[in-house]
This record gives structure tokens, C-alpha cells and sequence, in this order.
């Protein structure tokens, strides 16, 4: 048997394999995926502040919080 029948040939670099195709699907799902995050992040922040609020202690961590809410609120907008 000659070496061609034994070995079959690789495909060009240039041809899209199933890599390149799941490449190109992962960076919306990786985009949403972030989004989500991002917006249960902002829930939780929510939920701590309000919580927060009539506790003197705590009173520099919700402010903290307020920030951080905010700043992922404008993120989102953005995206």
C-alpha cells in the first residue's frame, strides 16, 4: 500500500473547521452570559441596599453598594 492510502490528507489551514465555527458562536454566549451576570449582580445589590439602609453600620458599605450598581447599570446600558 502506498503512504496516501494509509494517511489521508489534513485539510488547508484556510478551510473553517468545527473550531473556528465554535469560536465564532462563543463570544455572543460568552456577551450574554456576562449581561446575565451583570444584571443579577445589580439584583443582589438592590436587595443589600434596601436592606440596609435603616442600619447605621452600614451605612458606608450601601453607599459602596450604590456605586457599584450604578456602575454596572450604566455598563449594561452601554451593551
Amino acid at each position: 500500500m502506498s503512504e496516501r492510502a494509509i494517511r489521508p490528507e489534513p485539510a488547508p489551514p484556510n478551510e473553517a473547521g468545527p473550531a473556528r465555527a465554535t469560536a465564532a458562536t462563543t463570544l455572543p454566549l460568552d456577551s450574554a452570559i456576562s449581561h446575565c451576570e451583570k444584571l443579577r449582580r445589580v439584583l443582589e445589590l438592590e436587595e443589600w441596599i434596601n436592606g440596609a439602609r435603616d442600619d447605621a453600620l452600614l451605612v458606608a458599605t450601601c453607599r459602596t453598594w450604590q456605586v457599584e450598581r450604578e456602575q454596572l447599570l450604566f455598563e449594561l446600558q452601554l451593551s
